[in-house]
């Protein structure tokens, strides 16, 4: 008997049929395909410094280093932000405010109880789920009515305007003591406290109440039971400004972050972040002209204009989605236009949103909800020119453009997209498979993944039904392929200061990527199979199979094999017949078994630990057969 070509040429295609895709693979998970074969990918383990979970959801890792070298790297989340150094997480997330000094603003409840109600008309404490932070750094009176309260950090419970109650943060010297002898008694006297900043949401929820959706889509003054509009979760926006770091939470909610870098290695136990505006009065700069609301953060290089995406114009208390506005050159406070220095703004005519902006190659480039533009610095009068790029093709979030050597590549609400110099659609084969099961309501969450090792961009994407993200799919630019999976990730960055890519998943812990062959020390399942093949180009013959000869290269140290399952069928829409799975060990030579059918499908997995494989040149021999 004849041997046959078994093996499938490389990427996963869906969009047709598996009886039309033949031989040629339609499904896949925790495989990429490297030299136009199929293998493995690599395994994850947890960062060393990741021994316990972030709080809230991590969208954002910033890898960076300060003026001496050291290594360090940010993580924003939904209610944090933190800081890796020196094998250590430290939780820097920002004061929102200054100090503030208060008189007695401490009541008990009622007797009995040990709650503590704090009263200050001026809070910015807002309604979260869980509650945002303050940090008492000192009280006069600590005890009170049978109760002591210590200095430190705790969890402030909205009650109203002008009350929250507290819950002491363990690990931080805060802590509620006794319970109230009389109740309703105030206290602590001077009493010096500092906001952080507010949490923000952990998913997208869908926008209710007056005003929501389409214009007469219900009657005035009535609450909305539908909605298109669609709130967005929290995530943070970082850049470098020389060895600091600005950052933003970058939905217009809120003014720009400054971390002071030099000051975190000085106290990284205690160190916080502050806005910009109060770092910039902490060294003795004027701070009235800082936007007070701001979208996406950059600074531009080489002409090192801090940008920002989306905010309050000039003049205004107001954000606008749609306005860009830059800072003075190699300035922090210097945002109102002048003719001796050169802040401006512009406000883009198309477009409803600001959705993302990177630094490409002599430019930046910033994506609405429907288009992309460039921004390019040319130097006095106007600073910038803008110009449009692409007409309907913007992305599906701001951390969904990929930048790989000057070019970009992202995803759009209904498409994949490149610009090299121009905008093109990307030729996607299992485009059908990623939308027609995808979360609008979450697709903030949408991130892309560079590997620049494998010259790979990931997306990773919630699933229809799913709140968090759950699958991805892979897109190999130098060989034009795809493929698709299931990972539970939120956030990554690719090697390069760091050894490993490194990702984050929705419990809040850290894994370096790409780091042996297993999920930690658990097996990693991976697979691949094809569609329906037939045995000549028309389907017309019965075939008969008996023998396999597998070609797989194995690396790890782990037990060597893969496993083979054939299914074979007399009619497209039939039921399948299975032989296998069968175990191959390395040195297999080949495997016997018996498959009869008009057409039939192949399948690789492996489901052991310390092992990785690459498919090689499989073949079998086949012949034609009658039915009996």
């Amino acid at each position: 008997m004849p041997l046959v070509d078994l093996t499938a040429p490389a990427g996963v295609v869906t969009e047709i049929t598996d009886y039309q895709a033949g031989l040629r693979y339609t499904n896949a998970d925790k495989v990429r395909f490297k030299y136009d074969q199929a293998e493995k990918i690599g395994g994850w383990k947890k960062r060393d410094s990741s021994t316990s979970a972030m709080s809230g959801v991590p969208r954002n890792i910033f890898p960076h280093r300060d003026k001496d070298g050291r290594k360090m790297v940010l993580f924003g989340t939904s209610t944090h932000v933190y800081c890796e150094q020196g094998g250590v997480i430290q939780d820097v997330t920002p004061y929102k405010t200054a100090n503030v000094n208060l008189t007695n603003p401490f009541t008990t409840g009622t007797a009995g109880s040990s709650t503590i109600t704090v009263t200050d008309a001026g809070n910015t404490i807002a309604q979260t789920s869980p509650p945002s932070r303050i940090v008492i750094s000192s009280i006069a009176s600590g005890t009170f009515d049978g109760i002591t309260i210590t200095a430190g950090e705790y969890l402030a419970t909205y009650v109203s305007a002008t009350q929250y109650t507290l819950t002491a943060v363990a690990g931080t010297g805060a802590s509620i003591t006794g319970t109230a002898t009389a109740g309703s008694q105030t206290g602590g006297g001077a009493v010096v406290l500092r906001y952080l900043v507010s949490n923000g949401p952990s998913d997208g929820l869908t926008g209710f109440g007056f005003g929501a959706g389409l214009w007469s889509s219900s009657t005035w003054g009535t609450a909305r039971s539908s909605s298109g509009v669609v709130l967005s979760p929290r995530v943070w926006t970082m850049d470098a400004w020389g060895e600091d770091i600005l950052a933003s939470i970058g939905g217009g909610e809120d003014t720009l972050y400054y971390f002071d870098i030099s000051a975190f290695i000085a106290a990284p136990s205690t160190y916080r972040g502050s806005t910009l505006g109060q770092y910039v009065t902490s060294v003795g700069g004027d701070a009235s002209a800082i936007p007070t609301k701001v979208g996406v953060v950059l600074v531009s290089t080489p002409d090192r204009h801090i940008v920002v995406f989306g905010s309050d114009p000039e003049g205004s208390a107001t954000y606008d989605r749609m306005t860009v506005r830059w800072c003075s050159q190699e300035s922090l406070s210097d945002w109102n236009t002048q003719i001796t220095n050169t802040a401006g703004a512009t406000r883009l005519g198309t477009g409803t949103n600001i959705e993302a902006a990177a630094k490409a190659r002599g430019q930046m480039v910033l994506w609405t909800d429907v288009d992309m533009y460039s921004m390019q610095f040319t130097g006095p009068p106007f600073t910038f020119s803008f110009q449009q790029l692409g007409e309907a093709s913007g992305t599906i979030s701001k951390n969904s453009p990929a930048m790989i050597e000057g070019g970009a590549f992202w995803m759009g609400v209904d498409n994949f997209y490149a610009y090299d110099g121009a905008v093109k659609t990307l030729k996607c084969p299992v485009l059908n498979h990623v939308f027609d099961s995808f979360n609008q309501t979450q697709r903030e969450k949408v991130f892309s993944a560079e590997i620049i090792e494998f010259n790979e961009i990931w997306w990773f994407y919630p699933s229809a039904g799913q709140t968090e993200v759950d699958k991805y799919v892979i897109y190999n630019y130098i060989d034009n392929t795809w493929s698709i999976g299931s990972l539970s990730r939120t956030a990554w960055h690719d090697a390069g200061i760091f050894t490993y890519p490194m990702a984050t998943d929705g419990s809040g812990f850290v894994f370096n990527q790409e780091n042996g062959f297993n999920d930690e020390t658990s097996a990693i399942t991976a697979f691949i199979e094809t569609g329906f093949f037939t045995g000549d180009q028309a389907g017309n013959s019965i075939y008969f199979v008996n023998k396999i000869i597998p070609d797989t290269t194995f690396t790890g140290t782990g037990t060597k094999q893969i496993k083979f399952q054939m299914k074979s069928k007399l009619y497209p829409n039939t039921s399948e017949t299975t032989k296998g799975p069968f175990t191959l060990a390395e040195s297999k030579g080949k495997l016997n078994l018996r498959s009869r059918g008009r057409s039939f499908q192949s399948k690789y997995y492996s489901d052991t630990t310390d092992i990785g494989w690459r498919l090689g040149t499989w073949r079998m021999q086949a012949q034609a057969d009658g039915m009996r």
